[in-house]
């Protein structure tokens, strides 16, 4: 999927075929206002405000306790934006809205909005980045308020695939014990568990994740099934021979070429024999432009924020390899258009 400038009408479609239209203030002007009157909407809570039926501006405003005449012209800019349509002097959530961003609905990303917030301050570091190569630590600047906002946020958009993750990788005969690396909201953990009832999950995490995520994980009512574990991935210990999959989801992207390689051997010792070692993540591509604008945005997206970035298939297989993992499958994600599930499997006893 890419983002850019969509023409509206005729007129403007000549206007883009030509080369006339100046692009560059679409995607960067008009871009950001759109996306923070999304932002913006959500946390004030005009769509959860909605969910009922219609309002006028000033029954919301009265609702969320803010300025009828600015709040007007908020919404105003939501509806030609497909998020809110006008009838009646009243507004209502679109399709769209009423899909992704009103709080109630299965596939809500309306905690992922609040996420926004934090991950415009990290982008404003891009030029610092690009003039001294030296990147943020993401985690480390998540104030303790905040990783409430980032655990839910990132389950709100592990909902979105868990399910068919669940159901597309194999696990061997029998599989009792799962470690899920950095998994903190336990999503993942969670499908998994409830596809494979014999299945037991330890979520480990940073100790901050963990205290956040704690009541995420509360609300599935999964018992003893799922657990957090407090620790750092790349330090821990893993044990030997103890589970049948280690899952790592939106993991390697935060460390570097060497810690990805020793955490992939640590992960092989880890599995007992026929264990799979699991990856999902987006996948670099192997040239610029190959892979679409998505994946080159969350390359230079994860090189700011944890000096690395993606990774690319062929350098992943080569880690599984050098842990002696046979790689199994690559598996494009349909639920999450641009992730994949990588699979490689411990030869057994």
């Amino acid at each position: 999927m890419k983002v850019g400038a969509v023409p509206e009408g005729l007129f403007e479609r000549l206007v883009t075929l030509t080369g006339l239209a100046p692009v560059p203030i679409v995607e960067t002007f008009y871009a950001v206002i759109a996306a923070r009157a999304i932002m913006v909407a959500s946390r004030i809570g005009v769509f959860a405000a909605l969910q009922s039926g219609p309002l006028s501006v000033e029954e919301i405003s009265r609702r969320l306790g803010v300025d009828a005449r600015a709040l007007e012209k908020l919404l105003n800019a939501l509806v030609p934006a497909g998020y809110l349509e006008f009838k009646g002097k009243r507004y209502t959530p679109t399709r769209l809205a009423r899909r992704w961003l009103t709080p109630q609905s299965p596939l809500s990303l309306h905690h992922s909005m609040l996420l926004r917030f934090l991950e415009w301050q990290a982008i404003e570091a891009t030029e610092d980045f690009v003039r001294a190569g030296k990147a943020l630590d993401v985690h480390e600047r998540i104030g303790e308020h905040e990783w409430g906002i980032y655990q839910r946020g990132m389950r709100d958009l592990a909902r979105l695939s868990a399910g068919e993750v669940a159901r597309r990788v194999r696990l061997p005969a029998g599989a009792r014990a799962m470690l899920d690396l950095g998994g903190g909201h336990a999503t993942y953990s969670v499908a998994f568990c409830r596809r494979h009832p014999q299945l037991k999950a330890t979520v480990l995490d940073l100790p901050p994740a963990v205290e956040a995520a704690a009541p995420i994980l509360a609300e599935e009512n999964m018992g003893a099934r799922v657990v957090h574990r407090r620790g750092d991935a790349r330090t821990a210990d893993l044990g030997e021979g103890a589970w049948d999959l280690v899952l790592m989801s939106h993991l390697l992207h935060h460390f570097d070429r060497r810690t990805n390689a020793e955490l992939m051997a640590r992960a092989a010792r880890a599995l007992r024999g026929g264990g799979v070692v699991t990856i999902l993540d987006m996948l670099r591509p192997p040239s610029p432009g190959a892979g679409g604008q998505t994946g080159a945005l969350l390359d230079l997206y994860f090189a700011i924020t944890s000096n690395s970035g993606t990774w690319s298939c062929a350098e992943i297989t080569c880690w599984f390899k050098e842990a002696r993992l046979q790689p199994r499958n690559v598996i494009p994600l349909r639920s999450a258009p641009g992730l994949s599930v990588l699979v490689a499997t411990k030869p057994g006893d």
